[in-house]
């Protein structure tokens, strides 16, 4: 049984998704939950690799950064500034390096969802709509849910509340983790007439770093229609329905202005949502330790869509007692890293992206 507060599945953060398969993108502990899914993710892939691009004070952070890739994603390679705009001929001549990932994948995100949809319902699994939870009692090893007009029973409640996970923690007395909803602004830029069209298809996703630090200050990849811009923000917000501010969209544009010669003057369309994180960044699928049979899946940040096969099959595997899936083993990560009671989920937000 699913119960969903919104009237639509996907409404808050599956829907409003960059769209990009990244094997480079999060903690180790997020690009192993990466590659352990993209068996499933395979048919929903298309061609989009990615640069992440800085100047020449960024250089060696950038090399350094590759070679720890590498570890898990051994075909990352460092470029040059020439090899760079040799891809991505855009880019300003003060790109100085870049990290290479060439397997990057746009994913049709809308036929991922639709297809676990799809099964859940073929399993027997039904789906509540405009239902949010209203309260949750436990008596006799039993969970008694009031969701929307519905009145629901289970012997395990899984809190995959999102960015409103710490909020049904309280309904049950649960510790909160201290989830942070950060927001994030996305721009469809006009793209200017006198470029080929099908030129501007095959561009990656890049990524811009600032000087003075790891992260990213915004990104741009091809859609239909435009570019998606962002300026890569992680505004604090409480839990709600993300709208995008001016000002993030126009710091999107100046970055993109700043790291490329592209000359945007429109905006066709411009949204915003959440992305939620625990305090380290990792996502967590784990009972709580506290509250008998609630279940926390939780802190996906942006990674989700990506990583949401492997937290699936972790989620079936502590629930329903079975062994931890084979690719995490191989990976070497274990329920310990995504335990609800692991250490330093209670300290500060990890920097990050």
């Amino acid at each position: 049984m699913l119960v969903e507060a919104e009237a639509t599945l996907a409404f808050h953060t599956t829907g409003r998704s960059a769209a990009q398969y990244l094997e480079n993108y999060g903690n180790d502990e997020v690009r192993k939950l990466t590659l352990a899914s993209k068996a499933s993710l395979l048919p929903f892939l298309g061609p989009r690799p990615e640069l992440m691009v800085g100047r020449e004070p960024r250089v060696e952070a950038l090399k350094a950064q590759v070679e720890h890739a590498k570890t898990l994603v051994p075909t990352t390679e460092f470029l040059d500034g020439d090899q760079a705009r040799e891809i991505l001929p855009i880019l300003r001549h003060e790109i100085a390096g870049a990290l290479w990932e060439p397997d990057s994948k746009d994913i049709d995100v809308a036929g991922y969802h639709q297809n676990y949809v799809q099964r859940f319902r073929a399993a027997g699994g039904t789906i509540h709509t405009s239902a949010p939870v209203r309260s949750l009692e436990r008596t006799e090893g039993s969970w008694r849910v009031a969701a929307g007009n519905h009145t629901l029973t289970a012997p395990v409640v899984v809190n995959a509340a999102g960015a409103w996970g710490d909020r049904i923690g309280e309904l049950v007395g649960a510790q909160p983790l201290g989830l942070s909803p950060l927001r994030r602004t996305i721009a469809i830029a006009a793209i200017p007439e006198h470029f080929d069209a099908d030129e501007v298809r095959r561009w990656p996703i890049t990524a811009f770093q600032p000087d003075d630090r790891s992260g990213m200050i915004g990104y741009c990849k091809p859609e239909p229609g435009g570019l998606l811009v962002s300026p890569a923000d992680e505004t604090p917000s409480e839990p709600c329905d993300a709208k995008p501010e001016e000002h993030d969209v126009a710091l999107g544009l100046h970055n993109l202005a700043a790291f490329t010669t592209l000359e945007v003057r429109h905006v066709r369309s411009t949204w915003a949502g959440l992305r939620t994180f625990t305090s380290d960044r990792t996502p967590v699928s784990g009972f709580d330790p506290a509250v008998d049979g609630f279940y926390w899946l939780v802190g996906q940040g942006g990674y989700g869509i990506h990583t949401a096969d492997a937290l699936a099959q972790a989620t079936a595997a502590n629930i329903g007692g079975s062994a931890w899936p084979g690719q995490l083993v191989e990976l070497q990560l274990t329920p310990s890293h995504v335990a609800a009671d692991r250490p330093g989920l209670d300290g500060p937000l990890t920097d990050g992206y």
